[in-house]
C-alpha cells in the first residue's frame, strides 16, 4: 500500500512538472511566431495586396469622421469596466448610508447620527472595496488559467485549436474558403490564433493591468463620496429634524440625477428623455422606501 501511495504521489510531480514544461515549450514558440507544425507559406503578393487594399480603404475613411464617431473617441477612452465600478459604488453609497442616517436621525441626537453615519461609510467603502478587489482578481485569474490551458492544447495538440477556431468562424457566417485562408494566416502567428479563440470563443478579453487595485479603489470611493452626500447636512444643522430635512430634500435631487445619468452612460442614445426621467424616478423612490423603513423601524423600537 505504501508503494502504491508513493508511486501515486512521484506520478503526480511528473504530470505537474510536465505540464509546466509543455507550457514553457509553448510560450517559447507563440513568443518566435513559429508553429510547432508545419503550416504552409502565406502568398507574399496575396498579402501585399490585402495590405494596400487596407490602407486605401483607411485613406478613404479618416476624413469622413461623423459627430458619433467624435463622440465615441471621447467616452472610448473610459473603460467600461471603471464606468461600471463607479455605477456600482455610488448606487450602494446614495442608499444604505441614506437610510442609515434617516434611521439614526429619529433618536433625536445630530452626534449619533454623524458618528454612527461616518463609520458606517468607512466600513461599507472598505467592505465594498475588498469585494470589487476580490471579484476583479477572480477574473484575472479565471483568465490567466483559460491562457494557460488553451497554450497546452496548442502545443500537445495544434489541430483542436485549429477546429476550434474554424467552428467560431463556421458560428459567424464565414465561407469555408475564408475560414481556410483565415487558419493560413493564423497559422503563421500562434499567439494571435489562440487570443483569437479566447476572445470570440470563450467569451474573454483580458483584463488590464492592475485591474483589482483599479475596481476597489473606484468602487470604495464612489461608496464613500455617495455615502457623505447624505450625512453632509447634519454637519451644519442645529438640530437633527432640520438636518433630516434637508438631507431628505438634498437626496432626492440627488437621485434624481443619479438615475437620470446613469441610463444616459449605459444606454446613449439607445432610449429617450422619458426613460431617462422614469429611470431616475426609479432610484428616487427605492431610495425613499429604504430610508423610510429605516427611519420607522428605529422610531418603533425607540
Amino acid at each position: 500500500m505504501l508503494v502504491l501511495i508513493k508511486n501515486a504521489v512521484v506520478h503526480l510531480f511528473k504530470t505537474s512538472d510536465k505540464s509546466d514544461e509543455d507550457l514553457a515549450r509553448a510560450e517559447s514558440l507563440l513568443e518566435s511566431g513559429q508553429a510547432q507544425y508545419g503550416a504552409s507559406p502565406q502568398d507574399s503578393r496575396s498579402h501585399a495586396v490585402a495590405v494596400e487594399e487596407a490602407v486605401i480603404a483607411a485613406k478613404n475613411n479618416s476624413g469622413s469622421d461623423t459627430e458619433d464617431d467624435e463622440q465615441q473617441r471621447l467616452f472610448g477612452n473610459f473603460d467600461p469596466r471603471v464606468m461600471s465600478d463607479i455605477i456600482i459604488g455610488l448606487s450602494d453609497g446614495l442608499t444604505v448610508p441614506f437610510a442609515l442616517t434617516a434611521g439614526l436621525s429619529s433618536l433625536g441626537s445630530s452626534k449619533l447620527v454623524i458618528t454612527g453615519g461616518m463609520a458606517e461609510l468607512v466600513s461599507g467603502a472598505i467592505s465594498m472595496g475588498l469585494g470589487g478587489y476580490l471579484a476583479a482578481k477572480s477574473e484575472i485569474d479565471y483568465y490567466q488559467s483559460e491562457v494557460k490551458k488553451e497554450k497546452l492544447q496548442f502545443f500537445r495538440n495544434p489541430e483542436l485549436i485549429n477546429q476550434d477556431a474554424a467552428e467560431i468562424m463556421f458560428d459567424l457566417g464565414a465561407s469555408e474558403l475564408t475560414i481556410a485562408s483565415f487558419l493560413k494566416d493564423l497559422d503563421l502567428s500562434p499567439k494571435n490564433l489562440i487570443d483569437f479563440v479566447i476572445r470570440f470563443g470563450k467569451g474573454l478579453e483580458e483584463p488590464p493591468a492592475g485591474r483589482e487595485i483599479t475596481s476597489a479603489l473606484t468602487i470604495g470611493s464612489g461608496y464613500f463620496v455617495g455615502g457623505f452626500v447624505p450625512l453632509l447636512p447634519y454637519f451644519f444643522c442645529d438640530t437633527v429634524k432640520t438636518g433630516l430635512v434637508i438631507s431628505v430634500a438634498v437626496m432626492i435631487i440627488t437621485l434624481f440625477i443619479f438615475g437620470f445619468v446613469k441610463t444616459s452612460v449605459s444606454l446613449g442614445d439607445d432610449c429617450g428623455t422619458q426613460r431617462k426621467v422614469l429611470e431616475g424616478l426609479q432610484m428616487v423612490v427605492i431610495g425613499s422606501v429604504a430610508a423610510g423603513s429605516a427611519w420607522t423601524l428605529v422610531y418603533l423600537i425607540e
